[in-house]
């Protein structure tokens, strides 16, 4: 977007028709002692506290993403070789 300027903040990944799923990537990682998160996952309205008042089947994409987002290690002193480290852990 014009005059948008991202703060670099997530590196969120939706893993939709990989040779792996969300949940998948994010155990192999996590052998490795790499931390992602599953960021928008459970989908809020789908809380006990919502139940009722927030159907999910209402929301089918935000679900189906929520489903799907992995976010990768993202932070100032993230060295190449780790970035490399787990391009690597992902692709193989």
């Amino acid at each position: 977007q014009t005059g948008v300027k991202s703060n670099y903040a997530y590196f969120p990944v939706v893993f939709d028709g990989y040779k792996m799923s969300r949940d998948e990537v994010f155990e192999k990682l996590k052998a490795e002692n790499i931390y992602a998160r599953k960021y928008f996952y459970p989908l809020t309205n789908s809380f006990e506290c919502y139940k009722g008042r927030f159907d999910v089947e209402k929301t089918p994409v935000a679900k189906y993403v929520a489903d799907r987002v992995l976010t990768l290690p993202l932070y100032a002193d993230l060295a190449i070789e780790d970035v490399d480290r787990i391009c690597d852990i992902i692709l193989t």
